[in-house]
């Protein structure tokens, strides 16, 4: 049964994200004026640090030591790198390929820093999570080689997320660049993915304190103040109001300000009674794990998607919106569902036989 070992809380948090950024980029870019859509793609930071931080915590608990970086690099990169450069190959062969060898940029994850993302907008994502799986088994193979004691692990922790953010700061004041050029630049982004691997730390290490932030109170907190920071994020600077999207403390401690509340409430979705398995009992389940299932590509395709169907098709210029949204939307999920049965499942159905769990 395809529901079986998952956590459907996170399942269902990761579709709702989804679902924000596909809205987000059908043309709905902001609700009642605030920018929902780059909250939610914050929030696949955490969950990722969150998640990929429980399987470091596991296997390096011990020791650590080369092959257990290998094995680890091994299980990530079968899980994200061939469905990512399969829609970037099928866009350079059949649809554009006037980026030449520039598309090397995008085979090392270098587009951020040294070409542009336009090629490929939603790969600036990619860029942060794909450095994330490469340093982060490193981080502790340097510091936890003998294994982890939970106060070392907290002090570390807390002193790379606070370097991220001083980093920021002074770069932002040095260089002025925009919030555009700081948001995707992973030497800059790895305090997000950082937030969640302390959570994973507080799940193993105090899972009682883990369990106490599942209380719906604490969920009710943090997504309230996640909506006041992401209202604050949406603010036109204008007159006295120096809050918007280039303000300097949000070019700087935003990140880890939305990513620290995005980790108050995980603890909810993970651990909640409402999202615990009840056979026969949750209807939708299955839908949402499919959701889930389906996000990666699905967000692989989607922009790629609207821009071919909308030069191609005039006729989606023409209808109603929500028939376009639904119409085209349903495209890209018919399209995701031969990308996961046909690339995606097979990788992973390799990956178990070849990578030892």
């Amino acid at each position: 049964m395809i529901t079986k070992n998952r956590i459907y809380g996170l399942d269902l948090m990761r579709s709702l994200a989804m679902l924000c950024v596909i809205i987000t980029h059908s043309g709905y870019g902001s609700l009642f004026g605030t920018r929902y859509g780059i909250v939610a793609v914050e929030s696949f930071f955490v969950v990722s640090g969150f998640l990929i931080g429980g399987i470091l915590l596991r296997d390096f608990k011990d020791q650590a030591d080369i092959s257990s970086v290998t094995h680890f690099w091994k299980k990530r990169w079968f899980r994200t790198l061939p469905l990512y450069y399969v829609v970037l190959l099928l866009k350079f062969i059949l649809i554009d390929p006037s980026i030449g060898w520039n598309i090397l940029y995008y085979f090392t994850f270098l587009q951020s820093n040294f070409y542009g993302i336009d090629y490929l907008n939603v790969s600036w994502t990619l860029v942060v999570e794909e450095w994330f799986y490469l340093l982060m088994p490193l981080f502790f193979l340097i510091f936890f080689r003998k294994g982890i004691k939970p106060k070392n692990f907290y002090i570390l922790l807390a002193s790379f997320i606070i370097a991220d953010n001083l980093l920021r700061y002074f770069w932002v004041l040095k260089t002025n660049y925009p919030y555009g050029a700081m948001v995707g630049n992973f030497v800059f982004r790895m305090d997000s993915n950082l937030i969640g691997v302390g959570l994973a730390g507080i799940r193993m290490f105090h899972p009682e304190i883990f369990k106490k932030m599942s209380h719906v109170k604490y969920f009710i907190l943090g997504f309230s103040a996640l909506i006041i920071a992401f209202i604050l994020f949406s603010i036109d600077g204008g007159g006295t109001s120096d809050v918007n999207i280039q303000a300097v403390w949000v070019r700087s401690f935003w990140f880890s300000i939305v990513s620290l509340l995005v980790a108050v409430i995980i603890p909810f979705f993970y651990l909640a009674p409402i999202f615990a398995p009840k056979e026969g009992k949750q209807p939708f389940r299955w839908v949402i794990t499919w959701i889930s299932l389906l996000s990666y590509p699905i967000y692989l395709i989607h922009v790629e998607m609207y821009r071919f169907l909308n030069s191609t098709f005039p006729v989606f210029g023409e209808i109603h919106p929500a028939l376009k949204f639904v119409s085209q939307n349903a495209i890209v999920v018919a399209f995701a569902l031969l990308l996961y049965f046909f690339v995606d499942k097979p990788v992973l159905d390799y990956r178990s036989k070849m990578v030892k769990k």
